[in-house]
């Protein structure tokens, strides 16, 4: 029976989808009579995405009704290919129809999109479209440039808090689903305008935890993330339908990369080139797109936006790619082939890069030593051929040098004079176009099994087994000094171990390489302040604020500094200078409240706590500090339901733990308050105030035994409390007396 309850609730569901779809097919016909109406546009990007883990491309695994049903009544391209095996240089050939040749971004972080380079973005607001982003991962964040042409780019990543992540780098899908039906709900102007509206879903990046609903009814952890996506973009598309109010909608659904999942060595992705973590889905509905078909054309990254340009009537400017129209239509077009690279070996690893040039039935990947692959007869590139078909593969390989032989804009971050020398030197920035000589250092594929360490016992646990860590990188660059991302990650593991001058020697060594990103940057400060040097943290993150002018998190470690030197007003200025780039920054606002609440501008921290709130209703923070607010104005009970609302979603957070338990005792409630107090200890609170409140509450309750052991824990923390000395002392000739 419950079986039978499970399945017609899976049933229910893959309908209401399909009834979506259907309805979606109804409102995209047109309208009898008059001209036609330019399409809304939806592109949606799934991070991390094989489409081989899709049930419409054959995976019997796969939950994902939304994207089958989406490509039922739409058009799947059945093989479709990124540029580049990370999330910002492949999302910046998506919105820009250039490779990384031609668009410059070629890792994560290290690049800022130039301004000389046009976007889809651009092209939609010039035609009058209203134009929207809601990005989920931080490689997205706006100060990499691919805000521009969106009248809003929403790029609020909460600060997590698990450990084994830094802070700011994920949004849940159904959180940047939230975001974006508020944006579809606020009023439209002007009224008649179409909008063109990308969304990005992070979710299926590693670590792979899907929420449990769909992890359960997953084949693996990692399918139980694009489950939760597919369930997520069913809640978008029905609400960007309802919002469209009948007019046509157009929607792409692709991603930027795969993941190799234990393929050729590598874990998860940005190493290698091959099809593991470069093919990805790629499917189209809406207006004038035939239903139920599948085009064999290869779809690139490039060509999404060309595409998308041609089904509103509009054109593009600088794009290489091409619209795939014709072939969503069924005519058969011409193989272009694909550019992909990955400089990240090069970058983070000291190894050689990877650039490769792939047709619809071959690929060649130049490398120390280049392969060669039959993607016809070998799809999973196990058998490389170029010593068989060694005239193909210079055949191939002149034609991708050709390809690389040319000028690529400048996108490397902003830095001083004397680290851009460092880096030019090292061959990281001002290289124009990429040299066509072959790679040198040492092959990927030759030093995958260190990259696998690295990753399994260095970056999984630096943050929450830092000193189980620290050894094994120590040893990973004994092996292989060059290594860049395992001293960055020895970095991590040493701040974490509480070992703050150990990270700065590792951070002061990235700096003399000319390798100190501007994150790099900020955790030097931040490890800087921890370590006790706050000038040299305050030059540091000063001088990397001005380098990059829209990176708020210099302010914010900035505002940490100067919070600890209890210099007040500059730090509600730096927090201000974060407001002035991006105005609802939630820490930036949270912190001005908590600078309010500590001068006793009650009004004011609760109105820049509302505000949070409005932002996230899930913040725990400000749903904590506004219950202090709420407590001292008076308003006990409103205390308490705040306190309430932010323990439910974060179960073990002290802070909250500690203000609901001294709300409840000093209420009258100290029986129920015991709990929270000692949940509180078991959370970090091992404080004075928590030993003391929990002291109190057990006498309250008639404990007396109970509050004594506290009184004396909260004695050994500080000794120089009197009045807890005395009331112990009662209590001990109390008991005598008795």
């Amino acid at each position: 029976m419950a079986g039978q309850r499970a399945l017609s609730s899976r049933s229910l569901r893959l309908a209401s989808t399909l009834v979506v779809l259907a309805l979606l097919a109804e409102g995209c016909s047109g309208r009898l009579g008059g001209a036609p109406q330019r399409p809304n546009v939806l592109l949606v990007t799934i991070d991390t995405c094989r489409a081989d883990h899709i049930g419409c491309y054959g995976y019997r695994a796969a939950a994902t009704p939304t994207l089958d049903g989406l490509a039922a009544r739409g058009v799947r391209f059945s093989t479709a290919v990124a540029h580049v095996p990370l999330t910002g240089p492949s999302h910046t050939s998506i919105l820009t129809s250039r490779t990384p040749l031609g668009h410059g971004v070629r890792d994560n972080g290290s690049y800022v999109l130039p301004p000389s380079v046009p976007t889809l973005a651009e092209a939609f607001r010039q035609a009058g479209y209203r134009t929207a982003a809601f990005v989920s991962g931080y490689p997205l964040k706006r100060r990499f440039g691919l805000d521009r042409g969106f009248d809003t780019y929403d790029d609020q990543l909460p600060r997590g808090k698990d450990a084994r992540r830094t802070a700011y780098v994920e949004r849940t899908a159904d959180r940047t689903t939230d975001a974006t039906l508020r944006w579809l709900d606020a009023p439209p102007a002007p009224h008649t305008a179409p909008f063109f509206l990308w969304v990005h879903y992070f979710d299926p990046h590693a670590p792979y935890e899907a929420p449990a609903e769909y992890a359960s009814r997953a084949a693996s952890p990692y399918d139980g993330e694009i489950a939760f996506v597919d369930a997520q973009l069913a809640r978008l598309i029905q609400h960007v339908d309802v919002a469209a109010k009948g007019a046509p909608l157009l929607i792409l659904v692709t991603a930027d990369h795969g993941e190799s999942l234990g393929e050729h060595g590598e874990d998860t992705h940005g190493i290698f080139v091959y099809d593991s973590t470069l093919r990805v889905p790629f499917i189209l509905a809406g207006p004038g797109v035939p239903q139920g078909r599948v085009a064999d054309t290869v779809a690139r990254g490039i060509d999404v936006a060309p595409t998308l340009l041609d089904y509103a009537g509009l054109a593009g400017t600088g794009m290489e790619g091409r619209s795939l129209r014709k072939a969503a239509s069924g005519e058969r077009l011409a193989d272009a082939p694909a550019y992909a690279e990955s400089l990240h070996p090069q970058l983070q690893y000291g190894w050689a890069p990877l650039h490769a040039w792939r047709t619809a039935r071959f690929k060649v990947i130049e490398a120390p030593r280049p392969e060669l692959y039959d993607l016809q007869g070998d799809p999973g590139e196990a058998a490389d051929r170029s010593q068989a078909d060694p005239a193909r593969l210079e055949r191939m390989r002149r034609e991708l040098q050709k390809a690389m032989a040319t000028t690529t804009p400048d996108a490397a971050q902003a830095v001083d004079a004397e680290t851009a020398e460092r880096l030019a030197a090292l061959g990281y920035v001002g290289t124009g176009g990429s040299s066509v000589r072959p790679p040198s250092g040492r092959d990927p594929k030759d030093g995958i099994g260190l990259a696998t360490r690295l990753g399994r016992n260095g970056m999984t646990v630096a943050r929450t087994e830092p000193l189980k860590a620290i050894p094994e990188l120590t040893a990973l660059l004994a092996e292989d000094p060059g290594m860049l991302v395992a001293r960055r990650t020895r970095a991590v593991a040493y701040e974490a171990a509480g070992q703050y001058e150990g990270a700065i020697r590792d951070l002061r060594d990235l700096e003399k390489r000319g390798a100190l990103t501007a994150e790099d940057a900020v955790v030097l400060g931040d490890n800087l302040r921890l370590a006790g040097h706050p000038k040299e943290a305050a030059e540091i993150l000063e001088r990397t604020a001005r380098q990059n002018p829209k990176f708020a998190q210099p302010w914010l470690s900035l505002a940490a500094v100067l919070v600890a030197e209890r210099k007040i007003d500059e730090a509600a200025a730096a927090y201000e200078k974060v407001l002035a780039i991006d105005p609802d920054h939630t820490e930036a606002r949270r912190g001005l409240g908590d600078l309010a609440l500590v001068q006793g501008d009650l009004d004011a921290a609760a109105r820049h706590y509302a505000r949070v709130l409005e932002l996230d209703a899930t913040d725990v923070g400000a749903l904590t500090k506004l219950g202090v607010v709420k407590v001292r104005t008076g308003h006990p009970d409103d205390g308490v339901a705040l306190f309430r609302r932010a323990i439910e979603r974060q179960p073990k957070d002290g802070e909250a733990l500690l203000y609901l338990a001294g709300a409840l005792a000093s209420t009258g409630h100290p029986a129920e308050a015991l709990p929270f107090f000692e949940r509180a200890l078991d959370a970090g609170q091992r404080t004075t105030m928590t030993l003391n409140g929990l002291a109190l509450a057990r006498m309250a309750a008639g404990d007396r035994q109970g509050a004594a052991a506290a009184f004396r824990e909260s004695l050994r923390l500080d000794p120089r409390q009197p009045d807890v000395a005395r009331t112990l002392s009662e209590i001990a000739r109390d008991g005598r007396s008795e």
